[in-house]
């Protein structure tokens, strides 16, 4: 109010909402990829390579690509400032980089609210990748269910308590539009088998609604979807999932009860990626796909 003066309570809470506030600002998307360009930059001024930076720092060179593609989600405060070092950075520029990622240490990715909840572990891997390869068996891939079908899947009594079915059902549409609705969302190539497809989630209601939402997806750009019909007799009793975290940086997971089995020995993963190629070279190209799912789809008009 005018002509009143703020007490030292008062300028104390302002003022800490106000750094509060800065610090979102400093973390937020648009600033963590300014960070990224102006490291990128000062590596290329310093004609430095990647390689030569990795060894300086002690870092495997998949670490670097994830830095320079935007993927860490967290740099150190001290790896920033230690590179602004190695690549001359002036003062200036150097405080304002390590600001910035000091903001974004102290702002949580969105998965650190959803701790407790089953599949946690998967979500942050998920988040970094580049480009995602999923062979999807039995139901549906989690980044491509629309809403209803999580509702109705969650509903199924697998999950008793009502408050943690929501919070579950709350994560996974998170997940979803924090990795395929955001900016540079990652490249992701699915094979579904038609078992997916065919299982009625919720009911026919459900899954026409579940079906027209992927018919949609099939049109992004960064997205490809394949059906892999039942006929061809090659459907699997696990899902397999492929993140490509960087250049040279992969993870795999396989969907086995309880809990999933992640994996990361390059045998295994070469090994997978080679089954999950067979996958994409037996099934429907993607434009057939869309068709097949769109057929379904009027199919379930009827009922």
């Amino acid at each position: 109010m005018s002509g009143e003066k703020m007490s030292p309570a008062s300028s104390t809470e302002d003022e800490g909402k106000a750094e509060e506030e800065t610090a979102v600002a400093q973390g937020s998307p648009v600033r963590r990829h300014y960070l990224v360009s102006q490291l990128k930059r000062l590596r290329t001024q310093a004609k430095l390579s990647q390689e030569q930076v990795a060894k300086e720092m002690g870092w495997d060179i998949s670490k670097m690509y994830r830095i320079e593609n935007g993927r860490f989600v967290r740099l150190s405060t001290e790896a920033v400032a230690a590179l602004c070092r190695l690549y001359g950075a002036g003062e200036d520029l150097r405080e304002e980089l390590v600001g910035i990622a000091k903001a974004a240490r102290r702002q949580k990715p969105w998965w650190f609210q959803y701790e407790d909840v089953a599949g946690n572990a998967f979500y942050g891997l998920e988040n970094e990748a580049s480009k995602i390869h999923e062979y999807a068996v039995g139901l549906l891939p989690g980044l491509l269910q629309h809403p209803d079908y999580i509702a109705a899947m969650m509903s199924r009594g697998l999950v008793d308590d009502p408050q943690e079915r929501q919070r579950r059902t709350d994560a996974r549409i998170e997940r979803r539009v924090n990795v395929l609705d955001r900016d540079n969302p990652p490249v992701m190539w699915t094979v579904i088998d038609e078992s997916a497809l065919r299982c009625a989630v919720g009911g026919p209601g459900v899954m026409k609604v579940q079906l027209n939402h992927l018919t949609e997806m099939s049109e992004r750009p960064n997205l490809d979807i394949q059906v892999l019909p039942l006929a061809r007799g090659m459907s699997m009793p696990y899902g397999i999932t492929l993140l490509h975290l960087g250049e040279a940086d992969r993870v795999g997971f396989i969907d086995v009860p309880p809990n999933g089995h992640f994996f990361e020995g390059a045998d295994e993963l070469a090994h997978q990626e080679r089954t999950f190629e067979y996958f994409q070279a037996s099934a429907l190209s993607v434009g057939e796909s869309r068709d097949f799912i769109h057929r379904l789809a009027t199919e379930l008009e009827k009922h």
